[in-house]
């Protein structure tokens, strides 16, 4: 199967009259969940798709601990993992302590060369979708993201902008009309919103 992609110009400064210039970018419409990867890789192997489960959730605690501690986690044919620092506001002296910064930690990942190698030959495709003519009356996206909710458990801005083939503008804009209509919960951080659905709307059941 080909991988689907669109064309996106790239932003230029008004008062520069270059010529316009465009990327590629891969236009995915379905999000795979870890219970469709454990299925798959219980139908491969003799784990049993708990067993699976079971392991990643306990790589996932372990990495973390050691991400903690400032270690670098290596996964053998996927990749390196690492915690990379962003401060909040400038630092303006060397000699700062660390006290006196505002640090926020994310997670960096590096594939592995045998997870490189193994997308280094792929089919392509324009989309037969075009992205930036494609809107969704809400009743519409209501109806997708009650589809989407019946494999899934959470929705990040990433995967509204999957199954409704939105820009990340566009995304954002809905999830903040989506929240003031309580038809989504954020149940993480400001910075990193994770949303369910409010009782009563998209099969979740009314209290």
């Amino acid at each position: 199967m080909a991988i689907q992609f669109e064309l996106y110009k790239v932003p230029s400064p008004k008062d520069k009259e270059d010529k316009e210039l465009y990327h590629a970018r891969v236009v995915n419409f379905q999000h795979i969940s870890t219970n469709q990867l454990a299925r798959e890789i219980q139908m491969a192997t003799s784990l049993t798709e708990g067993d699976v489960k079971a392991v990643l959730e306990s790589l996932s605690h372990f990495m973390g601990s050691r991400l903690q501690e400032g270690e670098r986690v290596h996964l053998e044919g996927i990749g390196y993992f690492q915690i990379k620092l962003n401060s909040k506001e400038p630092i303006t002296s060397p000699k700062q302590k660390a006290n006196q910064m505002k640090l926020k930690a994310n997670v960096s990942f590096t594939a592995d060369k045998k997870l490189k190698n193994s997308i280094s030959i792929v089919k392509v495709a324009r989309s037969k979708v075009k992205i930036h003519s494609l809107s969704h009356s809400e009743t519409e996206i209501d109806r997708l993201l009650t589809n989407y909710f019946k494999h899934n458990q959470i929705l990040t801005r990433r995967d509204l902008q999957q199954v409704c083939t939105f820009t990340q503008t566009t995304a954002i804009r809905h999830l903040k009309r989506l929240k003031e209509e309580k038809k989504l919960q954020n149940i993480n951080t400001y910075h990193q919103p994770i949303y369910v659905p409010m009782p009563g709307y998209y099969g979740k059941p009314k209290q």
